[in-house]
């Protein structure tokens, strides 16, 4: 009797999806049959896109035959044996985008062909939009009245007046708050004393950049926030800090000339320039958005939703990265003891960590904005590298003002009114409505982006209806996760569903869809809890048992957020090391 060996290796994503390529062997058995139904069931994991299977069969001489059959799974989920598959497009190499300078004859693409990867950044979005409401609900005031990342974080000593005088509910991106930008009642130091800003515009500058700010700050209080980010520079400076201004506007020209002024990412080192200028002052990065996209628009390439949602991932990539910087730590702290020391290191090591890995997930989305294929995703990391490295600079930048530039720092640090209700009512729908354009090219215009939409929106109706009158507990502010410690969360239970659901849905598009729901529900949870919550009085950290099981679990939260940002799957990575 002759034994046969028979292994059937299914090589995936062949052509399609070159960093997905690998070999997976799904049958190995041994057979008596000469001719035998082989049953093949591809798993669902496979995204969709053209794959094959080689067929091996060794017999007891180890002879070997073997047969290779091409099929393709569409983005319904279907599995195609003859090999065609109508809405799948090959995505293309980097080299060969590169020769492609206009949109129109660049391929398209559908966020449903790569699901992983699609809802690894609907998992980031959630994540990244819980931590700007931890931020902006958080209380305001001096640098060491900012809570830290780990676990439960009660109130710090107060070290100065805050500069945006208030916590009046949320703020988020499009209404940030300028916490950690505070200036602090100190002796004049030696750059006080010094002729670096003693510049002949200086004193006319400060006056006309106060007067812009409180009147900004009336209609937008982004804008508002935004003119006030580079406070540092001009307490250093003085008027030469507002190079930021012309240096923005360059780089906007600059950008569409890059593009041919079409719904285009500009050159590698275009963006990253913009992106280092509006992570030195938000300002300047505000200009070349406005540049870019006042350009694109007058010459009629924003003609279609993908053109319009290109445009605005990169203005958010332009300029934003500097106020996430903000919403994850404060950029500026008054360190007056070991436990600030401590804060402060926190400070440099998840703002650097995190506004990247932000930076890279917000570069990665913008295939899905323009359901077009665009080389600029391809060095998300490099965007996302340099981005860490001028969050650094400019922490360093705002630690030299704080200690040798004080009265400066003073003079110039403008203090924000909080918004009135009807900002904060227009601010809710202006995001709910970006929220729904950003999010439709992912999961298609239906129910889903509708409920998803509904508990994205639940949040801000309570907030500006019924929070304030809710009873407060402080033991619910203990089972709040805060900021960095709230991103991780987020991000693991998203994996956890994420895994989950993949199982439940053959069809890549479906699973998006209702992956989508599932993600908003974390964080509407939070957004309730945090309605009946109330910071305690007492520290749990002032006791020497409590600040170094702080710092212990801080730095579990670091490695945490390391891996988090290398991209390991946070589920399997925990779950693993639990089981092993």
């Amino acid at each position: 009797m002759r034994r046969l060996l028979l292994l059937v290796i299914l090589f995936f994503n062949l052509g399609v999806l070159p960093s997905y390529a690998s070999g997976n062997v799904i049958i190995d058995r041994l057979t008596t049959q000469d001719a035998e139904d082989l049953n093949i069931v591809i798993p669902y994991e496979v995204p969709p896109g053209f794959h094959s299977i080689t067929i091996e069969v060794y017999d007891d001489a180890g002879t070997v035959n073997e047969k290779e059959i091409p099929f393709c799974k569409n983005l319904d989920g279907e599995i195609h044996w003859d090999n065609i598959c109508t809405d799948v497009v090959e995505i293309m190499p980097l080299d060969e985008l590169l020769k492609i300078t206009d949109r129109d004859e660049l391929p398209a693409y559908d966020p449903a062909q790569e699901p992983k990867k699609s809802n690894g950044l609907a998992i980031s979005a959630f994540a990244a939009l819980a931590l700007l409401s931890s931020a902006a609900q958080s209380r305001s005031g001096g640098g060491q009245s900012e809570r830290s990342d780990q676990v439960d974080q009660p109130d710090q000593p107060d070290n100065g007046e805050g500069a945006d005088g208030g916590d009046e509910g949320p703020d988020e991106l499009t209404e940030v708050e300028s916490e950690g930008l505070e200036a602090f009642e100190r002796e004049e130091g030696w750059g006080d004393r010094s002729r670096t800003w003693r510049n002949r515009y200086t004193e006319r500058t400060d006056e006309w950049m106060e007067r812009f700010t409180h009147w900004s700050s009336k209609y937008s209080p982004l804008l508002a926030r935004t003119s006030v980010d580079g406070s540092y520079t001009r307490a250093i400076f003085g008027s030469w800090a507002l190079a930021s201004v012309p240096l923005g506007l360059l780089l906007g020209i600059r950008a569409l000339r890059d593009t041919g002024a079409q719904a285009l990412a500009p050159s590698l080192i275009t963006v990253i320039a913009i992106v280092a200028i509006g992570i030195i002052d938000a300002l300047g990065g505000f200009i070349a958005a406005v540049i870019f996209f006042t350009g694109v628009l007058i010459t009629g390439h924003i003609t279609s939703r993908g053109e319009l949602l290109t445009v605005a991932g990169l203005i958010l990539i332009f300029f934003a990265p500097a106020l996430l910087a903000s919403a994850v730590r404060p950029l500026r702290r008054l360190v007056s003891n070991k436990d600030e020391g401590w804060e402060r290191i926190t400070d440099y090591a998840l703002a650097t960590l995190l506004t990247g890995w932000t930076v890279d997930k917000m570069v990665n989305a913008l295939n899905g904005f323009g359901s077009v294929q665009l080389p600029i995703t391809y060095k998300a990391t490099e965007i996302a590298i340099a981005s860490s490295v001028f969050v650094a600079l400019r922490v360093i930048g705002e630690d030299i003002a704080t200690y040798h530039y004080p009265v400066r720092l003073a003079h110039v640090t403008i203090e924000l009114e909080d918004p009135t209700l009807r900002q904060r009512a227009t601010t809710s729908i202006f995001k709910t409505f970006l929220f729904l354009a950003l999010a439709s090219p992912f999961v298609g215009v239906n129910v889903q982006l509708l409920l998803g939409a509904l508990l994205f929106v639940l949040p801000f109706i309570g907030d500006l209806t019924i929070a304030e009158r809710l009873p407060k507990f402080s033991f619910v502010y203990r089972l709040i996760p805060q900021r960095t410690f709230k991103v991780i969360v987020m991000v693991f239970v998203g994996a956890l569903f994420g895994a989950w659901m993949q199982g439940l849905f053959s069809s890549p598009a479906d699973f998006l869809k209702w992956s989508f729901v599932l993600l908003a529900i974390p964080g509407l949870i939070f957004s309730v809890l945090e309605w009946f919550s109330d910071e305690p009085d007492k520290d749990w950290k002032e006791s020497k048992s409590g600040r170094w099981t702080y710092r212990i679990l801080g730095v579990i939260i670091f490695l945490l957020t390391v891996q988090m940002v290398r991209g390991v799957d946070l589920s399997a990575w925990i779950l693993g090391l639990s089981s092993g």
